[in-house]
């Protein structure tokens, strides 16, 4: 089972002092970052957590044990400041791997070698990442992610001159991003410069905080110990302690952990070979990304089916007969998608006899209880495929829904079957969402 560093985050940092000029105690330094475009800089990243992940079995909590350990070591180029730090870099990681351990099942992710020329941007909706080659997988995504966001490290500062003991609040922007919610619900993390010794300052950020992440509140406490380089206008270091307390969401258990995170900033003043002119030429254009890039890819577990897909559908089962997605908008859990391969009962029977026989299968699904068709027939696939469908409002289980049933058939008789399940209530929000994944599957041609 893969794990995220949103469900298990935390850092510490050490720093070698310079020997610079010592500071009187009483002096005030101004702890705000400078940020210029064109500027390259060396992070490197640790995470290890530990903790449990509580499921529910048979009514009762039971508690698996939890490690992970992951690595990343990255060098960027600043392309964009803006008046709170940086607004978009382009980063080579030459290094970014997650081992897990939980509850007796090993994990391992890795950054494949094409994939680690990576653009991350910082928008209204937090921060996006992309490689310019092609989409990236769900791993791959979460690999360069859901590390600690470096994109936060100027908004942890007061932005002002303070003295020794003075304190500042931690604004809600950089909560948020720090602690990787999607929405902040509560904010008493507070700033507080420590001391002034050898041209570094060091501070603290302490508190609580409470938000939203997929869908699941969330609680953390932080301890936070960091380092300001009063040279280089730059925040070297940072060591933040962060305890977790998840509650179970739509697409991730319960989790109670710790993690400790040691964070490093180094300036780089060559330009490294990985991010040169002529590499990044190759970068899309600001506000022309290509749409394929905020796509995700994933091959099925059995190599019969291929997607490329939008990035709020996640993955929360895989196995050998079928993969199950769930559609999250804005944190809210909008859809549930089952992907299977469908064997008809007669493999040399027509169309007609093969949809029939598909048709009466959605009949008689368990606890299904069909009410009204909303919409029964074929639709446009394209690439030589051919799409049925067939939705309906009824009850699943006694509760008011709607299902929708697809058959693609491939260009050599491969075939998925799709349903997409949802209360009716969020019916509206789906849309043409199910249609739109159904569609983004393929089949790799048979040799």
């Amino acid at each position: 089972m893969r794990f995220t560093r949103r469900q298990m985050i935390g850092s510490t940092f050490a720093l070698v002092a310079s020997g610079l000029p010592v500071l009187a105690q009483s002096e005030s330094v101004r702890l705000a970052e400078e940020t210029k475009p064109g500027e390259f800089q060396r992070f490197d990243i640790t995470l290890a957590v530990s903790g449990a992940m509580k499921v529910d079995r048979e009514g009762k909590i039971e508690r698996l044990p939890l490690e992970t350990r992951a690595k990343h070591q990255f060098v960027e180029r600043n392309e964009i400041a803006t008046g709170t730090g940086t607004g978009k870099v382009v980063r080579y990681y030459t290094e970014a791997t997650s081992d897990s351990f939980v509850g007796g099942e090993k994990s391992k992710r890795t950054l494949g070698a094409d994939r680690r020329l990576i653009v991350a941007q910082r928008g209204n909706d937090g921060t996006t990442q992309l490689n310019p080659d092609g989409p990236l997988t769900r791993d791959e995504l979460d690999l360069v992610a859901e590390h600690f966001d470096t994109f936060c490290l100027p908004l942890l500062l007061p932005n002002k001159d303070v003295k020794p003991g003075e304190t500042w609040p931690i604004s809600p922007e950089a909560a948020q991003t720090a602690c990787l919610f999607a929405g902040l619900i509560k904010n008493e993390l507070v700033g507080k410069l420590i001391e002034v010794k050898d041209g570094k300052a060091s501070f603290a950020i302490d508190g609580k905080a409470e938000g939203i992440e997929h869908g699941a509140s969330v609680k953390v406490v932080v301890v936070a110990r960091g380092t300001f380089d009063i040279a280089t206008k730059k925040t070297v270091a940072l060591t933040w302690e962060q305890t977790d307390d998840r509650d179970r969401g739509p697409i991730g258990p319960a989790i109670e952990a710790k993690a400790t995170i040691v964070l490093t900033r180094t300036p780089v003043t060559e330009e490294p070979k990985e991010l040169s002119a002529t590499v990044r030429e190759k970068l899309p254009a600001d506000g022309k990304i290509p749409e394929l890039l905020m796509q995700l890819r994933h091959t099925d577990a059995t190599a019969k089916f291929e997607m490329i897909y939008p990035r709020d559908w996640h993955i929360v089962v895989q196995n050998q007969t079928h993969l199950v997605m769930r559609l999250m908008v804005k944190g809210e859990l909008i859809a549930q998608a089952t992907i299977a391969e469908w064997k008809p009962t007669d493999l040399k029977g027509d169309r007609k006899a093969t949809l029939n026989e598909f048709v009466d299968a959605t009949a008689k699904q368990a606890n299904w209880e069909p009410k009204k068709v909303l919409e029964n027939g074929p639709i446009p696939a394209g690439l030589g495929r051919q799409l049925y469908r067939l939705s309906a409002a009824g009850l699943q289980d006694g509760m008011a829904v709607v299902q929708s049933f697809h058959l693609l058939t491939g260009p050599d008789g491969q075939q998925v079957a799709v349903t997409c399940l949802t209360k009716q209530e969020t019916a509206g929000k789906v849309g043409t969402r199910d249609v739109a994944l159904v569609n983004a599957i393929d089949f790799p041609a048979k040799k």
